[in-house]
């Protein structure tokens, strides 16, 4: 399955959610009972929904009661149904495909099920893996109904608060930072959807992808021991289906085929004027805006996690503990591992000479791409987590390796905020980082007699890095702080200069969020956003609706007038827009302009400064679909009328080197 289709996918339902509130309960109650109906529930996802219910409710969108019952409601029914499909058809489900390729899945319900009874009904529903087949089963063993109700709606209720309530405290959050930072708001909520789908991929590839994968190579695998050659015979011998680590290490090298490459990829994406760079500085730019003290602290501590004292004692802990428990071939590795990940940063940073967001060190550790903390953490916590995660359960790994990502997706995040990174330098750091760990998994996967204490590693491993994280961040903190405040990059030119022939150096088209160059820049303005929207006014432009649920809903009307529509906020190198405008041409046509901060400032005879802005217009004509829907199309090859720009207060038009005009304005 496509995993950008399942994430696009999610996402929309979670949007449409948040444009149609009065289905959300009817959303919340399909999705609790597909995750809960026979079979279907082991591929069903909800968490990304349920939990992006719970963020609306937090952010004050949804009625939390009103949603609750509708997800216990679709829990219970879900549950019903399976209960009542194991008990017409009995034993004849065993010959339904797909159980009747991969038994083991109902083997494994069947043995929760003995294992535990009726308790199995409430526990079960949290057990990825069995959640799904443990009523039916319960139906298959003529489990009485009345019984069999009473734990389905006890555990429903659970369940449901269990994936509503973080979504909620995690909404109310991003309310009250909203309120003061919606930029820090936007960060923060992007985070939490990055670490959700995280955990929720490593729950699907655990718990579902692995048993699909370890059903299907025994045709390859007697095809390759049917072939000459002793290394045919040892990969057959190695990926036999009968031997349980075959699967992991089969997964491995595929994800290894697939994250090395896209290292490759950013190399010659970041050069300078490619979109992925120019997408690194708007990203940037809308961080640095959006920090706070605060959250300034957090991440200071987080990112000194990281560091390079941390890791080596980390490291060293970890190898010394495996060399001296004898597992020889997992201790090289792991050496081998860390010692190749930091000599491969180094050189990469000298060979590529990308220059970082801020000065931060000397030497090659100046310089920006790949991140060294996001490729070493990840390598570190990776190979660890591989480590003690080996042969334990299902259930465990995903733990194990859900927790394990986090720390290091943290770590990377940190970067970012921080500005010692641009974004592109982490996610090519997590690439060949998690390329690394894999590559180690494929090659140490199949060893099995090497016994490693896996509880005295996990000891090992924490203590190391509470201890060497707390005596870090105690003497060195204050330090870490000064390094890591936030710089203006203010340009500083004078007005006059700007008038004759400094306008030159501002973008001629908007830059997006993506690094993409968009609409053309047709005013740069040297007064405030409220003495433009002034003068604006005045020549028949209105300011643009926000965005609500009310003024959302007009979409869904198919007789809203294009001024109703609340436009897209375009950003601009990571800006948003300090004013929004539209002027009305008729009921179907209007102009949207965007006003952006620029980091230029202008000084007048006096020396006093002022902010610089640039701004930008779109065409839009709406779109009727199917009579009943409004949307928008715009036209960015249409020009704007730039004689309307002209009557503002010293305006005067100038040509660029392309053809395409711009107003500079201002009082």
């Amino acid at each position: 399955m496509n995993v950008d289709f399942v994430t696009t996918f999610l996402n929309h339902i979670v949007d449409f959610i948040t444009a149609n509130p009065a289905f959300a309960g009817l959303i919340c109650f399909v999705v609790a009972m597909g995750e809960a109906l026979f079979l279907i529930g082991l591929v069903f996802p909800s968490t990304v929904v349920l939990v992006g219910a719970g963020t609306l409710i937090g952010l004050g969108e949804l009625h939390f009661l009103s949603i609750f019952l509708w997800t216990t409601a679709g829990a219970v029914t879900g549950d019903a149904f399976s209960y009542w499909f194991g008990y017409f058809y009995k034993d004849k489900v065993r010959g339904i495909w797909p159980l009747s390729r991969y038994p083991d899945w109902l083997q494994r319900g069947e043995d929760y099920f003995a294992k535990h009874g009726g308790k199995s009904i409430f526990i079960g529903r949290f057990v990825p893996g069995v959640k799904s087949v443990v009523p039916g089963i319960a139906g298959m063993a003529d489990m009485s109904f009345g019984r069999f109700t009473f734990f389905n709606i006890t555990s429903a209720f659970a369940w449901s608060a269990l994936h509503l309530i973080p979504g909620v405290m995690a909404g109310s959050a991003l309310f009250a930072i909203g309120e003061i930072n919606t930029r820090l708001a936007i960060i923060l909520g992007a985070l939490l959807l990055v670490l959700l789908i995280a955990v929720a991929l490593i729950r699907w590839l655990i718990m579902f992808i692995l048993p699909i994968v370890g059903g299907s190579h025994q045709a390859i695998v007697n095809w390759l021991g049917r072939r000459p050659g002793h290394f045919s015979r040892w990969i057959a011998r190695t990926y036999d289906p009968e031997n349980p680590r075959s699967v992991g290490m089969l997964v491995s090298a595929f994800f290894l085929l697939v994250t090395l490459p896209g290292f490759i990829w950013f190399t010659g994406a970041v050069a300078p004027g490619m979109p992925m760079a120019r997408a690194d500085l708007a990203i940037s730019n809308f961080f640095q805006i959006a920090r706070t003290p605060i959250i300034d602290k957090v991440m200071v501590m987080i990112t000194m996690m990281g560091d390079g004292s941390v890791t080596a004692t980390v490291t060293l802990a970890v190898g010394i503990y495996l060399f001296a428990r004898k597992a020889w071939r997992r201790a090289t590795g792991f050496a081998i591992a860390m010692v190749s990940s930091s000599i491969f940063v180094v050189i990469t940073k000298a060979l590529i000479g990308r220059e970082r967001p801020i000065e931060l060190y000397s030497g090659a550790d100046s310089f920006s791409f790949p991140s060294g903390h996001a490729t070493i953490n990840t390598v570190l916590i990776g190979v660890v987590a591989v480590l003690i995660a080996h042969e334990r359960s299902r259930l465990t790994k995903t733990i194990i390796y859900s927790l394990a990502a986090t720390f290091a997706i943290l770590i990377a995040f940190s970067r970012v905020y921080l500005g010692a990174h641009w974004l592109s330098d982490v996610l090519a750091g997590l690439l060949f980082g998690s390329g690394t760990v894999f590559f180690f998994s494929f090659v140490f996967g199949h060893i099995h007699n090497e016994k490693v204490g896996r509880t005295a590693l996990t000891i090992i491993s924490i203590s190391a890095l509470a201890v060497a994280s707390l005596w870090h961040i105690s003497m060195n903190y204050t330090t870490a702080s000064e390094a890591y405040q936030p710089r203006s990059k203010s340009v500083v030119i004078q007005k006059t200069n700007w008038r004759t022939q400094d306008w030159r150096l501002l973008p001629a088209k908007r830059i997006s969020i993506t690094g993409e160059l968009e609409e053309p820049i047709n005013l740069q303005w040297s007064g405030t956003p409220q003495e433009l929207e002034h003068y604006l006014v005045q020549l028949g432009w209105h300011r643009a609706p926000e965005w609500s649920l009310p003024t959302a809903t007009g979409y869904l009307k198919g007789e809203t007038p294009a001024g109703d529509l609340p436009p897209v906020p375009h950003t601009n190198a990571g800006f948003l827009p300090a004013l929004t405008m539209v002027y009305e041409s008729d009921q179907d046509h209007r102009q949207v302009f965007w006003l952006w901060k620029t980091r230029f400032q202008l000084s007048d005879v006096n020396g006093t400064l002022s902010d610089l802005y640039i701004g930008g217009a779109l065409d839009e004509e709406t779109v009727r679909l199917f009579g009943e829907f409004s949307g928008l199309t715009s036209g960015e090859e249409i020009p704007i009328d730039l004689r309307m720009f002209m009557k503002l207060p010293n305006a005067s038009e100038k040509l660029r080197w392309d053809g395409s005009s711009v107003i500079i304005a201002g009082p």
